[in-house]
């Protein structure tokens, strides 16, 4: 199909004001972390000044910061592993099962996104009260396990409800067991799917803070947490170091999306074409 030029000008036109608008908070970000702390409050901003490795260096031999790093992938991780060992398998009952109700049970796992996190933690923290877990990184992933369950579960049902069950059925006619015919034969086929469902998972137990800050006091400060309370002051924010912060924060997340790229293009490419 083709398209008229001042179609494709107008289209390239987006394209270029959508980058920018996206683009311009990390270079803004990326300048005021090579400021000096003069620079960084200075008005009208400076443009141009004497870039400095001084805020990276402060942060990087901080160790707040690197036991915070340490927090926010240990929590993350494990809500990623609990998230995907409990929510697979309950995608995989929701997509196969033909029980009365699924649908119904599918549409409230969904529900709980849509729950206020405040009405959540009342009693979060009375029961973490009682079994100990304030304060603790066991019981922040399980917080997070909720914030992503309900990711997992929905997003890897429409990926099983497009693979042909005929292959299962085949698989249970050779005697296969469910559990094995889910392991050998549903998890690897749809592999892209596991895959970005664990990412999209990890960035939002990454990113998450309402949780983080509500359930944690001084063992435990996750980055968001760290980020919030380390550079940000009752009078003055130190806008260079929190900078830098912020983009180290990056660093791990945009890792593990070049690691994965491969696969995450092809789920997102599979759940786009359904």
């Amino acid at each position: 199909m083709k398209h008229s030029p001042l179609a494709r000008i107008l289209a390239y036109t987006w394209l270029i004001v959508g980058n920018i608008v996206i683009l311009a908070p990390i270079a803004w970000m990326v300048l005021q972390s090579l400021k000096g702390k003069l620079d960084t409050i200075a008005f009208p901003p400076k443009f141009i000044f004497s870039p400095t490795l001084a805020n990276y260096y402060d942060v990087l031999a901080s160790q707040g910061f690197r036991q915070a790093m340490l927090d926010s992938i240990i929590v993350a991780s494990g809500a990623v592993l609990i998230g995907m060992v409990v929510g697979v398998p309950f995608a995989y009952a929701l997509s196969r099962s033909t029980i009365r109700g699924r649908f119904e049970l599918a549409e409230f796992i969904l529900s709980t996104k849509m729950l206020p996190a405040i009405v959540v933690v009342v009693p979060l923290l009375q029961v973490y009260k009682v079994l100990g877990l304030l304060d603790s990184r066991l019981g922040l992933i399980i917080a997070h396990v909720l914030v992503v369950l309900a990711l997992i579960v929905w997003v890897m049902r429409s990926f099983i409800d497009a693979l042909p069950v005929e292959v299962e059925e085949a698989a249970y006619v050779d005697g296969a067991s469910g559990m094995r015919t889910l392991l050998q034969i549903v998890l690897p086929s749809a592999a892209p799917g596991l895959v970005t469902v664990a990412a999209l998972a990890f960035i939002l137990s990454w990113n998450e803070l309402f949780f983080s800050i509500t359930l944690t006091g001084t063992n435990i400060r996750t980055l968001p947490v760290f980020m919030g309370t380390e550079y940000v002051g009752f009078l003055a924010v130190d806008w260079g170091r929190l900078s830098a912060a912020g983009l180290l924060a990056t660093v791990p997340v945009v890792v593990l999306v070049l690691v994965l790229q491969k696969y995450l293009v092809r789920g997102l490419s599979l759940g786009a074409l359904r």
